[in-house]
C-alpha cells in the first residue's frame, strides 16, 4: 500500500448530514478523530466499565461490550435524549487469536511478527441511541488487512513512531500503520475504529 487511504469525501459529508452534533460513549482517540474529520460536532461521554464479558466468540464480545457502553451512557446523569449517540467496540483477530493493545513496545513487536505476511480481521461492535427510537443493536462489522512481509527494520522504524500505543493490534492505519500493509478489504473507517457506513445504514433504516 504506498499511499495512506483517505475516507471517501462523499461519505464524510453523509456522515455530517446524518450526525450534526452527536455523543460519543468511548473515550477511544480514534473514533473521536474520525467523527470530527467528517465534520460531526462530537460531544465526548467516555463510559468506565469493565470489558471483561466472558465470552469467547470475538463478534459477540465486541458487540456486548458496546451495548454495555451505551447502556451505562444512556443510565447515567449524562445523558441526552434528544442527541443521537455512538458507542462501539474493537478487536483485532489473528484466526483464533485475539490482539489487543499492547502493553510495551516489545509486545507490539511480537504482534507485528505474527501479523507479517498474514490476513487478519478488525471486528467492530457498534451500538446507537437514536431519538424517539431508543437503543438499537448493529451486527458486528468486519473488516480484513493484509500485512505485507516485515523485516526487523521495517518494525524498527514503525516502532520509532509510537504509533502501537494504546490501540487494538498495535497499528493506526489513518497514521503511518499503511506502511506495513498490502492491502485492505472492507471499510476502511471499521478499521481506524467505528464503521461509518453501519451507522448510516442504522440512522437510513427507520
Amino acid at each position: 500500500m504506498e499511499k495512506c487511504p483517505v475516507l471517501d469525501e462523499e461519505l464524510k459529508d453523509k456522515v455530517k448530514r446524518a450526525f450534526p452534533t452527536l455523543v460519543l460513549a468511548s473515550q477511544s482517540p480514534n473514533r473521536l478523530s474520525l467523527l470530527r474529520d467528517c465534520g460531526v460536532s462530537v460531544i465526548v461521554r467516555a463510559q468506565n466499565i469493565n470489558e471483561i464479558c466472558g465470552l469467547s466468540n470475538p463478534s459477540e464480545v465486541v458487540t456486548l461490550i458496546a451495548s454495555q457502553k451505551m447502556n451505562s451512557y444512556v443510565s447515567s446523569p449524562e445523558f441526552e435524549p434528544s442527541l443521537p449517540a455512538v458507542s462501539a467496540d474493537t478487536l483485532v483477530c489473528l484466526g483464533s487469536k485475539l490482539l489487543g493493545k499492547p502493553s510495551d513496545e516489545d509486545e507490539a513487536a511480537s504482534m507485528y511478527r505474527l501479523l507479517s505476511g498474514k490476513k487478519h480481521s478488525v471486528l467492530s461492535g457498534l451500538c446507537m441511541y437514536i431519538p424517539g427510537r431508543g437503543i438499537i443493536e448493529s451486527c458486528c462489522v468486519v473488516s480484513d488487512v493484509y500485512f505485507r512481509n516485515l523485516s526487523d527494520e521495517d518494525i524498527r522504524k514503525y516502532l520509532e513512531t509510537g504509533d502501537y500505543k494504546g490501540v487494538a493490534g498495535a497499528y493506526r492505519i489513518q497514521s503511518y500503520g499503511f506502511t506495513l500493509m498490502e492491502k485492505i478489504s472492507g471499510s476502511l473507517s471499521n478499521i481506524i475504529g467505528l464503521p461509518l457506513e453501519k451507522m448510516l445504514e442504522i440512522s437510513n433504516n427507520q
